[in-house]
């Protein structure tokens, strides 16, 4: 009985796992022509966003501009569920050196409802309409497009590297397009089992819960665990096309953190394996070292097990 059992466990898992994935609708392109159109698209963006009545007051879409088209613009995708404060000061840094920065609110993100309510029913085709959203805007604000995501963020990233030729490099960061805990190749049957069964939430930090000390006062302690697979079914999609074509965008990097239990690197690992088969000129990779002890979130200042200075400077070096 045992046996049978196990053995009808492992079939239904090699079931899932050729299961392949892909979005219910497509998403066309509508690029701004204009530094002045893809200003007024994100003043439309702001102003749909005061409407929000229980919106954290540092969560809304940031926009650091020189007031016209410049040479360079970044996009910075924040991680899944934190807020745009997350990429506020490497933002600024940016800024600084002549970038226009565009640092949008992903949706359902950045409520005053820390538990993580609003993120229930959230959905790939949501994130994938948003994420070509804010790829349109960017065209209009410089002449080089760069889009660095971290986390969930990554995980858009990772998906606009196959579908836009517009930007130019696309940078995921810490990508979540694995669970850390969970084997390589378990990650897609299980992300498919788990989005069947009944959604429920977790916490961030089981033991301290709404106190997790390592979360931001903007951030949700918790999640519906079906939103966070959502963030993993956009990134296998994009793995699904990279099987097909080669990537769209100009270049990709991809920075890891190999003290990272949070996403599963191996995973990570296996898309650059596909990108490098379509011509090595695409990718680029670096890997924080362990011995570094990094958290996941590489990116939040004021984490007291995080190291911005650190980090930050590398990014600089890396991202020009």
């Amino acid at each position: 009985m045992v046996i049978a059992i196990i053995a009808l466990i492992i079939f239904v898992l090699i079931v899932l796992s050729m299961k392949p994935f892909k979005l219910k609708q497509e998403f066309s392109a509508n690029p701004t022509s204009s530094y002045a159109e893809a200003a007024a698209r994100i003043e439309d963006v702001q102003t749909a966003e005061a409407e929000i009545a229980d919106l954290n007051q540092v969560c809304g879409t940031r926009f650091l501009t020189h007031g016209e088209g410049v040479e360079n613009v970044i996009v910075f995708l924040h991680g899944f569920t934190s807020c745009p404060d997350q990429f506020l000061q490497l933002g600024q840094e940016y800024f600084e050196k002549g970038y226009n920065v565009y640092i949008p609110r992903i949706p359902r993100h950045g409520i005053k409802d820390r538990l993580g309510n609003p993120l229930k029913g959230l959905t790939a085709e949501e994130l994938a309409e948003f994420a070509t959203q804010s790829a349109d805007i960017a065209q209009g604000l410089g002449e080089r497009v760069i889009v660095a995501g971290l986390s969930g963020g990554g995980s858009m990233a990772t998906w606009l590297s196959q579908e836009r030729s517009d930007v130019d490099l696309a940078v995921p960061i810490a990508p979540f397009l694995g669970v850390g805990f969970i084997p390589r190749i378990l990650n897609r049957p299980l992300t498919n089992l788990l989005l069947l069964v009944p959604d429920f939430f977790q916490w961030w930090d089981p033991i301290h819960k709404e106190n997790n000390p390592n979360s931001m006062p903007y951030s949700y302690t918790r999640y519906p665990t079906h939103s966070l697979l959502e963030n993993m079914r956009l990134g296998f999609t994009a793995e699904e096309a990279a099987k097909r074509v080669k990537p769209a965008a100009g270049a990709i990097l991809v920075i890891t953190n190999a003290n990272d239990g949070s996403v599963n690197n191996d995973v990570i690992a296996e898309f650059e394996g596909m990108w490098l088969e379509h011509g090595e000129q695409y990718l680029q990779t670096f890997q924080f070292d362990k011995d570094l002890e990094l958290p996941h979130d590489l990116i939040t200042v004021g984490r007291p097990d995080g190291n911005v200075d650190l980090v930050y400077s590398k990014l600089h070096e890396l991202i020009q």
